[in-house]
């Protein structure tokens, strides 16, 4: 790689504001050969970095992926090269190794797996069928597992990481066309090896029903619930965990209407064929929902909710949630979600026309997506029956806009009388721990700026990010923009892309 690795190994002294250190830090020149920096993380077995090579030789690119250690001392490197009409399409990664789909707009396909361990590459090959799509790949033991549309019929696509064998699970409802089925969300529960589907049938006059459809790992259909029996609300995010007794406990948002955005949360219980209960609780029930807003947007928000209950009515408020999966406690269950929205940008083009000979050049615009803007996340704690013992919320603004529905929280910790979390916000990260008996906050802090690791560097710009790794290390990465115009061993200005090791 052409780029230049620094390693800043110096331990920074504790920050007085937060207990965090930086332990190690790792720039990579912005301005190399190679791009799509991607960072896979493997506990105490350290990480891999993936990055493209920005040119192709004889229709082929290279990938790179390099081996670092937990402490960030660089230990292997190789490449596998691929079709430069591939582009790397969707990525799984588990204790153990790897997996990164590439396809080309012609469903041709590379399924690359690397071992976390030995960087060991198996590659298969192969092509979609024709009208087809898919997304959501997890790995549940030789398959990587997709949620796909096949002429526009819901299925699981798999594809063996080992051989390339593939096979297709039609999704089927008893006695509803394939064509009114849409897949809303699947899970992979790896200590049950169990395949969880949750099925959207779309009704008349807008409305649907949700179904979930529970499958061993070879795909045979163990049984089917009827959500909707049991809801009579529209759910616009739903996941489930398996609890120690055998109990299924699902968590996610809904609305009164078939909207995206969501009205508040829902908590709900079920045995192996069907649910036991379902609470609702209205995001303006929560007590500090609304604590990120200025203080006149609350009173507002609040006269017109006193407005319509006096009307015998529920006032409501939209917004999208990404939740994580529940955490369960001897007493109840911990729910944590981030509430997020879709920005757009206006952006300017010319188009050219030739009319009777004369040429007429105008300028249009055209909105266009500018990525989720995340402002602030819901913590709760949920009885063994489903009622709202307490909740918080706290504001999470990331400078970061992802494309996709992305958990920027990591648990820090997590026992039975209390829960810690950290992100980065800023530039700077942020540790809270709540008591889960009580709610109460036992610690708020932040820490200074994230660090570059030389003294005279002054960071103009920053995006970063920060990822649970191991034990108490985390991960911050990100792009900066630096000058120093004092230290001569490195360049006056330069962007990088980074990543520390940081302990909380």
């Amino acid at each position: 790689m052409k780029s230049i690795l620094t390693f800043c190994l110096a331990i920074i002294s504790l920050l007085s504001i937060a207990q965090v250190s930086y332990e190690a830090r790792v720039e990579i020149d912005l301005s190399s050969e190679y791009n799509h920096d991607d960072l896979l993380l493997f506990g105490e077995e350290g990480l891999i970095m993936t990055s493209q090579s920005d040119h192709s030789n004889n229709g082929m690119v290279e990938w790179k992926y390099e081996k670092f250690s937990n402490s960030l001392d660089r230990i292997s490197s190789k490449s596998i090269h691929l079709g430069r009409k591939l582009y790397s399409d969707e990525t799984y990664t588990n204790d153990k190794r790897t997996h990164t789909f590439y396809k080309d707009r012609r469903g041709n396909f590379s399924l690359v797996s690397i071992e976390a361990t030995t960087l060991k590459i198996t590659k298969v090959d192969g092509k979609l069928p024709t009208k087809s799509w898919m997304k959501d790949m997890v790995v549940l033991g030789d398959y990587a597992i997709f949620n796909a549309s096949i002429r526009k019929k819901p299925v699981l696509f798999k594809v063996n990481w080992k051989t390339g064998a593939t096979k297709i699970t039609p999704i089927e409802i008893a006695g509803v066309s394939t064509s009114k089925i849409g897949i809303e969300n699947f899970q992979i529960l790896e200590k049950s090896k169990e395949v969880l589907i949750f099925v959207k049938v779309y009704l008349p006059k807008k409305e649907l029903n949700m179904y979930l459809l529970r499958l061993d790992e070879k795909g045979v259909k163990k049984n089917t619930i009827n959500l909707s029996k049991y809801i009579d609300k529209n759910i616009t995010s739903i996941s489930a965990s398996r609890t120690n007794s055998g109990k299924y406990v699902y968590t996610g948002t809904y609305s009164s209407a078939s909207t995206h955005s969501s009205e508040g949360i829902f908590f709900a219980e079920s045995g192996a064929g069907s649910l036991k209960f379902v609470k609702f609780y209205n995001f303006l029930d929560l007590d500090e929902f609304l604590s990120y807003l200025p203080e006149k947007k609350q009173e507002k928000i609040e006269k017109k909710q006193k407005k319509k209950a006096k009307k015998g009515k529920e006032y409501s408020i939209n917004f999208s949630i990404a939740d994580h999966n529940i955490i369960e406690k001897e007493d109840g269950y911990i729910f944590l979600g981030e509430a997020y929205y879709p920005t757009y940008r206006t952006e300017s083009y010319t188009t050219t026309t030739t009319v009777n000979g004369v040429t007429t050049t105008q300028t249009r615009y055209r909105t266009v997506f500018d990525g989720y803007q995340y402002t602030h996340s819901v913590i709760a704690k949920f009885s063994k029956e489903g009622e709202l013992v307490w909740d918080k919320t706290f504001e999470m603004w990331q400078a970061y806009k992802p494309y996709y529905v992305k958990r920027f929280i990591s648990i820090a910790e997590e026992n039975q009388s209390n829960i810690s979390l950290v992100f980065a916000s800023g530039g700077s990260i942020i540790s809270k721990s709540f008591d889960t008996k009580t709610g109460a906050i036992e610690k708020d802090e932040r820490s200074k700026p994230i660090e570059t690791g030389l003294s005279e560097d002054q960071v103009k710009r920053s995006f970063s990010n920060i990822d649970y790794w191991y034990g108490n290390y985390f991960l911050a990465y990100g792009n900066q923009k630096i000058k120093n115009s004092k230290d001569a061993s490195v360049k006056r200005k330069r962007k990088v892309f980074f990543f520390s090791k940081v302990k909380y």
